[in-house]
């Protein structure tokens, strides 16, 4: 294949995920290895963001993703209605009050704006200038101008732990990508699809 060929396949490849669906994926992953206890059977789900409206989508994704799973999940919203941070005592209230043996915690860590760039080309025509005015004349007309390709796209980064809710201790976290993310309810479900799987995985539900 051509050098121009090959430019073209890359761009078609970037905006064809541009213009489809995000994906997401597991960049990294931990698990306490001292951990040895049963799969947890209930879990309290708590998505770190004032942001009112995204906090419920994405717990009732969890819980709706758990729940296909056979593991018992309640939305921190139901019990904690206040947007924002909340003190210790009104964290442990809620997990008594769900009766949860686990907390899973996501939250945002950042979202970078990337750009891809191709850059143009030009590939002329054959040299016809020998054969005087009217020959170069005519070729001038041959060739072509390829422009640069410039595609702009955010990639998104989140972070989730599983706690034991009886030690209190950290047993498994994850972070992920979504590229491009277009749709937050739809980023979501993929979202929570990854982490329940790795945690499914993991025999940790």
């Amino acid at each position: 294949m051509s050098k121009r060929g090959t430019r073209v396949l890359a761009a078609c490849s970037v905006l064809m995920l541009l213009v489809g669906c995000a994906s997401t994926k597991l960049i990294s992953g931990w698990r306490d290895p001292n951990y040895s206890g049963q799969p947890f059977r209930k879990i309290l789900v708590i998505g770190v963001t004032k942001q009112s409206a995204a906090r419920r989508i994405l717990e009732d994704e969890f819980v709706r993703q758990l729940s296909a799973r056979n593991t018992q999940a309640v939305q921190s919203y139901q019990l904690i209605t206040e947007d924002g941070e909340v003190p210790k005592e009104r964290l442990a209230q809620a997990v008594q009050e769900a009766g949860a043996d686990a907390q899973l915690v996501s939250r945002l860590l950042k979202v970078e704006r990337e750009t891809q760039v191709y850059p143009g080309s030009y590939m002329g025509p054959p040299y016809f200038g020998y054969y005087g005015f009217y020959g170069y004349y005519s070729s001038a007309w041959m060739g072509f101008y390829d422009p640069p390709y410039v595609y702009t796209y955010d990639v998104v980064t989140w972070e989730v732990s599983l706690f034991d809710a009886r030690t209190d201790r950290l047993v498994w976290a994850g972070t992920t990508e979504t590229f491009s993310p277009r749709e937050f309810a739809k980023e979501a479900a993929e979202f929570a699809k990854v982490i329940v799987q790795e945690v499914a995985d993991k025999k940790l539900i």
